[in-house]
């Protein structure tokens, strides 16, 4: 693992703390009758470990291995594995909810990558399971061009967490720059994201097979504006 990737590790609940917005729909889709939930790269748990508190079976995935061990020392109820989201059959169980958050699904090379994560979430949730995903609204980004992300800051930890995009039209990739400052250091990332449009992944999930397709503007489920909305809150329903 990279110096950078060992830092973000180490610090990542300070630069993405617990939402209590994104943990409260999480617990709305799980319901009272939902008992097990998988976290598709799920970083350090935070709400892997609350949904595990809040008493429901919690299985989490991600490709980082420190991410899993810190993961894995929050709560060893928590089946937590490293494991690409293109693998989750390989969990060989089923679930009632799904979710995935944080912008990674776009991490994936392109929208045939993604239709195959997508029909192996629908052949791992359970009749009537649902599936709630979480991007950056790349409508947004792609109309106005936007060359930066929110700057992210923690003073207790003197730490600074900088995000930057290029818009690479011939590949139709967004390079995604991260510059993070801790402690008197500093540590440079570089990254190619798909950015997938709302009508695009709104095709593939209908091509999957999902029903009741909804998209929204934040984890309150405020209105989707595709030129205004800075995430893109995605439920959809086996």
């Amino acid at each position: 693992m990279s110096k950078f990737y060992a830092e973000i590790a180490r610090y990542y609940d300070y630069i993405f703390p617990l939402s209590v917005e994104k943990l409260n729909l999480i617990n709305d889709l799980a319901g009272n009758n939902s008992k097990d939930i998988l976290d598709v790269a799920s970083g350090s748990g935070l709400y892997s470990k609350k949904l595990s508190d809040n008493g429901y079976n919690v299985t989490a995935i991600d490709l980082d291995n420190e991410m899993i061990n810190k993961l894995k020392e929050k709560d060893k109820k928590i089946d937590a594995k490293v494991l690409n989201m293109l693998d989750i059959e390989k969990l060989n169980k089923k679930f009632d909810l799904i979710f995935s958050i944080g912008n990674s699904i776009v991490h994936l090379e392109n929208n045939e990558m993604i239709k195959k994560f997508l029909y192996s979430v629908k052949n791992s949730l359970n009749e009537n399971g649902k599936l709630l995903i979480q991007i950056v609204n790349y409508d947004r980004i792609l109309e106005k061009n936007i060359k930066r992300l929110p700057t992210i800051k923690n003073n207790e930890e003197s730490l600074v967490f900088e995000r930057y995009y290029e818009y690479l039209e011939q590949e139709h990739k967004i390079n995604f720059k991260t510059i993070l400052k801790v402690n008197n250091s500093t540590f440079e990332n570089n990254v190619l994201l798909h950015p997938i449009t709302s009508e695009e992944i709104k095709g593939l999930l209908k091509e999957v097979g999902f029903s009741s397709i909804n998209f929204y503007g934040d984890f309150t489920q405020s209105n989707y504006e595709p030129i205004d909305s800075f995430p893109l809150i995605i439920i959809a329903k086996k």
